[in-house]
């Protein structure tokens, strides 16, 4: 086991980015204070090579234009906001619209683009904290986060605990982009997946979820047993031609933290399990993923290059009283894990 912090640019204002690398026997990650982003993820495949299965990009400033969240940890409130607004006691508040009417992952100013400040614990974890001051993109309170990045065995566990002084919402995940085959493979659409997640939110033309949970069984939409990302994708199944491939928030079984996903590389053999607190996840396909600027090792990234498992609380949840409450108190912060376990598929 190891942990090292070493610097890795600046950013355009001359913000000084460090990277800090955690690895063990089996996994290395390469975590930025820029944005606390996952940089790179190297995993052994079939044959014993390490292989990088997150996209990314090369320097801090290529990240400084990163439009798809590649990699980062999200919040305020990951996802949408309706209409951009929401009442918390009573009183309405107005965040920052970035997609049409909506607030997508919290505006122009969420923990994506904020430099943490980076320390260690022990010589498996890495402690990541960053403050949004109160106002911020309209969201209420002077909220303060941390996360925890720590190696377990074959796994990336991911800790979020997010204070606060008055009364707020928050909604934290990381937006990685995983292609099993390697970041640079190209499409995942053969990669198998499967979920434990008996419905989805369904949503309106702009991504906002109405209310209802529609159970996946008979639809294309179903993962509960699996299959191939492609096999379904291009189905005539309204979710689907909306989003132009997958993205929509799955519900997930039971409680606590658990088994929510398997996603396996046919190339590499590599299978990563997911496991989360969180009541959601939401799959995206990359349907709009296009390279802005300069990616890891000379690659171009485009639709379906990655598959992304955001778990997380329910989108626009402050404007559902029937979905979990994403209300954070200064008696009563907020708490989430993440773990990413990696292992070989069964021949």
């Amino acid at each position: 086991m190891s942990i090292q912090i070493k610097d890795f640019g600046k950013t355009t204002a001359g913000q000084p980015v460090k990277v800090g690398i955690l690895a063990n026997d089996t996994i290395e990650v390469h975590i930025l204070s820029y944005g606390a982003t996952i940089q790179q993820l190297l995993v052994p495949d079939r044959k014993g090579n390490k292989v990088d299965v997150v996209l990314g990009y090369p320097t801090v400033q290529d990240y400084e234009l990163n439009t798809c969240f590649l990699g980062a940890v999200v919040g305020r409130y990951a996802n949408r906001i309706g209409g951009s607004k929401f009442t918390l006691y009573e009183e309405e508040y107005h965040v920052t619209p970035n997609e049409g009417k909506n607030c997508l992952h919290s505006g122009l100013h969420g923990f994506d683009k904020t430099v943490f400040d980076m320390g260690f614990e022990g010589d498996d974890t890495l402690v990541l904290t960053a403050a949004s001051p109160d106002g911020t993109d309209g969201f209420p309170g002077n909220a303060e986060l941390e996360v925890r990045y720590s190696l377990a065995g074959t796994g990336l566990m991911i800790q979020y605990t997010l204070t606060t002084d008055a009364p707020t919402v928050a909604n934290i995940t990381n937006h990685s982009y995983f292609n099993l085959n390697g970041h640079a493979s190209g499409s995942v659409l053969g990669h198998r997946l499967s979920l434990a997640a008996p419905a989805y939110l369904e949503t309106d033309a702009g991504s906002i979820p109405t209310g209802r949970k529609i159970a996946v069984a008979g639809t294309p939409m179903d993962f509960t047993e699996e299959k191939t990302i492609g096999r379904d994708i291009n189905a005539d199944y309204p979710a689907l031609k909306q989003c132009s491939g997958y993205d929509h928030c799955y519900v997930i079984a039971d409680s606590g933290l658990r088994h929510t996903a398997w996603l396996t590389g046919p190339e590499t053999g590599i299978r990563m399990e997911t496991l989360t607190t969180q009541p959601g996840v939401q799959l995206y396909t990359s349907n709009f993923l296009k390279s802005a600027t300069a990616c890891k090792d000379g690659a171009s990234y485009g639709q379906y290059s990655a598959v992304c498992l955001e778990t997380q609380d329910f989108p626009d949840a402050p404007n559902h009283p029937d979905f979990p409450d994403t209300t954070v108190l200064p008696d009563r912060p907020y708490s989430a894990t993440t773990l990413y376990r990696f292992d070989l598929a069964p021949l």
